[in-house]
């Protein structure tokens, strides 16, 4: 079951890369624009890379706190093997998980993931401070919701803030889940503030009928989200769902928008075919990208 979890923040985690894939190759571009026209091509390439960092952050949260309710005894009723830590990469040594209250079967409950004054995971996050779920039934059960808050909760020595809400969708067709974040905030280490707020929805699409089976599941995603970076806003759209089977470590179609006042950057992640490529375009310019796995 786990390894559905983790593939499906997996794909989140490719869209927000291959947005901040923007930077790469238009920072370096130039032509004979000027004036306003490249100052509104400069803010969305900006507010691009800045959706895919905050993106990855919440993304993160809705990644820890699946692993949490779903491999810790007394949230999924049922105990680890002994020895299998199916949670090795996103836990690290110093790391506690306490739950309020502390019995196996009383929810609603609080979870308390502690990172204390700094705690670096095996892919070298570095977390410090507080996550805190309120869970309202063990979060395998269709339905369920979480709560997300933070108590002085920084990654990579970014203050994150906000309530984000996940809530399980799955149904006898599959996993599904969504998650929203209303009035978050990342503070960065020299002063810049990103304000954010968005949801995502995540569906199985194949592979429900052959639970014990990975390699034949699909996942489409859904969702939109509102970003302001200083006094850029910018409005974040899936156009159409994106689509990634877990046979294939890329998005392999579906189109995502990033609209900053009247431009907008597109990508578009191809036809189905698992080739690694997308589309890029902003403005006038376009370029075929090589996707992150």
């Amino acid at each position: 079951m786990m390894k559905h979890y983790f593939n499906t923040n997996r794909i989140l985690s490719v869209t927000a890369l291959a947005i901040g894939a923007i930077t790469i190759f238009f920072a370096c571009k130039k032509d004979d624009k000027t004036g306003t026209g490249e100052q509104q091509d400069n803010q969305t390439i900006a507010a691009a890379q800045s959706e895919a960092e905050v993106n990855a952050i919440y993304e993160d949260a809705f990644t820890v706190t699946l692993d949490v309710n779903t491999s810790e005894k007394g949230l999924n009723g049922q105990r680890r093997a002994p020895g299998a830590d199916v949670s090795s990469l996103l836990r690290c040594p110093d790391m506690t998980i306490s739950f309020t209250p502390a019995d196996f079967v009383t929810f609603p409950k609080i979870i308390t993931i502690d990172f204390k004054n700094g705690c670096t995971e095996a892919s070298g996050r570095i977390r410090k401070g507080k996550v805190l779920i309120n869970v309202n039934k063990s979060f395998v059960l269709q339905g369920a919701i979480a709560v997300i808050t933070f108590d002085n909760y920084y990654v990579n020595g970014i203050k994150v803030e906000g309530t984000q809400t996940v809530q399980n969708l799955s149904s006898g067709n599959g996993f599904a889940y969504s998650y929203t974040v209303a009035g978050g905030k990342l503070t960065y280490p020299d002063g810049r503030v990103v304000t954010y707020s968005g949801t995502r929805n995540v569906t199985q699409v194949e592979g429900a009928a052959t639970p014990l089976v990975i390699n034949d599941d699909a996942y489409e995603i859904t969702g939109r989200a509102e970003l302001k970076d200083s006094s850029v806003l910018a409005r974040i759209n899936i156009t159409k769902p994106l689509y990634r089977k877990i046979s294939c470590p890329y998005i392999s179609k579906g189109t995502l928008s990033i609209s900053v006042n009247t431009l907008t950057a597109t990508i578009d992640y191809g036809n189905g075919d698992c080739t690694g490529k997308a589309t890029l375009t902003v403005g006038d310019k376009t370029k075929v990208i090589t996707l992150p796995k």
